[in-house]
């Protein structure tokens, strides 16, 4: 079944398409419980992956065989495998010597049992005319059902899924005291050991329709911050207390062992755990580039509590003065000034700390790494060149929540911060580190690529435009979360929110506070098209979807068009 914009209108009287929870067809194979997978594509192989559920608990040997139809009568690649639980009987193996731009089945088989058929394509060479592309991240399986993964599972065009993190989250049960979960979680406790780690993602795989989506086609992963902890950096995260959660650098490492177990994604080099970056060359048509952007370079996020400076100012005369002497400071009460004399954030100097050109996110390895693909892209002249970013590349502010009077009443405090026009909490994505990315738009502009950004973790959907100056950059494609809980639901007031993001950031086309789904992208030669699939009924367990947004640019002879969108 195609889940196509006209489809989704038709699929009911109340313009949406019904998907239930749960499994799709057979029963779960018990020795082959967490499915198969497939990933990072070259254009001569693909990584398959699977796990083997043995309850002895010892070393299993099993053999995979790859064919050009789904009978397997005409085999392409076959090989043996062998684990145990140092690996937590995980598999992972480069099926090589294949075909350029073709569609293959897989399988594997152990312990007398065959496992479910996936389906995997390696990159074109040459001459392509069409990119199918879905783009996802953001999945909270304690909060809701993975109706968006089942609809991936069911679309007739697909020929990539571009995963752009936060696959797992490391909360316990019932983490936040607003929103009650509405699946059991494994552990219950915050994710801090391998153990831990495993288990979740264990249960993860465990799910009918994320199986079914992993065996439906390759995927291209990364993690962002949730695959360890929330708001990581290279030394730390705010989710990290070493008083509660032991070594930071122990944690680290037990998360990124479990994801590279846990993950179709071919494994760094021993001497580099963190070298995730890399890139994929679409035939003639795209280039997509993906860097590391937590455990490499990043350093510690700023914060509005502890690097957002207040000043108070004294307008009672002709002017205005910021009152700086300490002796004057102690005369005043700053819980009840007196009129005329308000307490105001520096918003100007926390600016220039965002700006700081020394802030860095992926670093000036990567830097240097992307200026080089990007000289690549336009020797090659591929049309498109794909940015892969777990955060949101373009620049936006807080629109004034106070103007909306349906708030959260203990949100007050952050609400009166947005009539500062200050980013809050996408400090964490490259607004918080916009020196760095400047230095990103310069090598963007002066390569002259058609510039596509598809990324994540906002819990909001966006279409942007991210500009510089005058000057438009690109284009940028975000993604919501899977399952919910969006944004817009847990901290943002009822009414038009998004719109208000739009009115007061130029980077900003289209914004969904509330959105739930994922994001089909189709690139042929000189368009983009993309749609924004909602699910509207995340927590039910019959989901319930449809088309929230439709996106188009073009190529022109003068560069990129903006967006159309309906």
């Amino acid at each position: 079944m195609a889940l196509t914009r006209r489809g989704v209108l038709a699929g009911s009287a109340a313009g949406g398409l019904l998907l239930a929870a749960g499994p799709a067809g057979a029963k779960t194979n018990m020795v082959f419980a967490h499915g198969v997978a497939s990933g990072d594509p070259h254009a001569d192989s693909v990584l398959l992956w699977t796990r083997v559920t043995d309850p002895a608990h010892g070393p299993v040997s099993g053999t995979w065989e790859m064919a050009e139809d789904e009978l397997f009568t005409r085999i392409a690649a076959r090989g043996s495998f062998s684990t145990s639980a140092a690996r937590d009987h995980t598999v992972k193996v480069i099926a090589s010597g294949l075909k350029a731009g073709r569609e293959y089945f897989y399988r594997f088989r152990a312990m007398d049992t065959v496992s479910a058929i996936g389906r995997a394509k390696t990159l074109p060479t040459g001459r392509i005319d069409r990119l199918d592309i879905v783009l996802a991240c953001c999945a909270m399986y304690m909060f809701g059902e993975f109706h968006a993964y089942r609809a991936i599972a069911d679309r007739e065009a697909v020929d990539l899924i571009l995963f752009v993190g936060d696959y797992i989250y490391e909360y316990g049960a019932n983490s936040m005291p607003a929103l009650m979960d509405v699946r059991a979680i494994e552990p219950t406790h915050d994710t801090v050991t391998l153990a831990d780690y495993r288990a979740r993602y264990a249960q993860w795989r465990r799910d009918p329709a994320l199986r079914d989506a992993h065996a439906r086609a390759s995927w291209i992963c990364m993690w962002d911050d949730h695959e360890i902890a929330n708001a990581d950096w290279m030394h730390g995260a705010q989710h990290h207390d070493p008083a509660a959660n032991g070594d930071w650098e122990e944690r680290k490492a037990a998360a990124v062992h479990a994801y590279l177990e846990w993950m179709p994604i071919r494994d760094p080099v021993t001497s580099a755990p963190y070298g995730i970056t890399r890139s994929f060359a679409f035939g003639d048509l795209a280039t997509l580039a993906l860097p590391e952007t937590r455990l490499k370079a990043r350093q510690q996020q700023l914060s509005l509590a502890k690097d957002l400076d207040w000043h108070v100012v004294d307008r009672r005369g002709s002017g205005e003065r910021v009152i700086s002497d300490p002796a004057e400071l102690k005369t005043l009460d700053l819980k009840a000034l007196p009129q005329g004399v308000t307490r105001e954030p520096d918003v100007a100097a926390f600016r220039e700390k965002l700006a700081d050109p020394a802030r860095e996110m992926i670093g000036a390895e990567q830097c240097a790494w992307l200026a080089d693909e990007l000289k690549a892209h336009k020797d090659a002249r591929r049309p498109w060149f794909l940015f892969g970013s777990a955060t949101i590349l373009s620049s936006y502010v807080y629109p004034d929540l106070t103007k909306f009077p349906d708030g959260k009443v203990a949100l007050a405090p952050m609400y009166a911060l947005t009539r500062y026009g200050l980013p809050l909490l996408n400090v964490d994505s490259w607004d918080g580190y916009a020196g760095e990315r400047d230095k990103l738009y310069d090598q963007f502009e002066k390569s002259g690529a058609n510039l596509l950004v598809l990324s994540g973790d906002s819990h909001m959907a966006w279409i942007n435009e991210p500009h510089r100056g005058d000057r438009r950059i690109g284009l940028e494609l975000s993604a919501s979360t899977l399952t919910g809980p969006s944004i817009g639901e847990l901290l943002l007031p009822s009414g038009p929110v998004g719109d208000a993001f739009v009115h007061d950031n130029r980077d900003i086309r289209w914004c969904d506070t509330n959105a739930v789904g994922f994001v089909t992208v189709s690139l042929t030669r000189d368009r983009v098209e993309a749609d924004f699939v909602r699910v509207i009924t995340p927590r039910q367990a019959i989901g319930k979807l449809d088309i929230a947004r439709h996106a188009s640019a073009r190529i022109a002879e003068d560069g990129l068009s903006g967006w159309e969108i309906s």
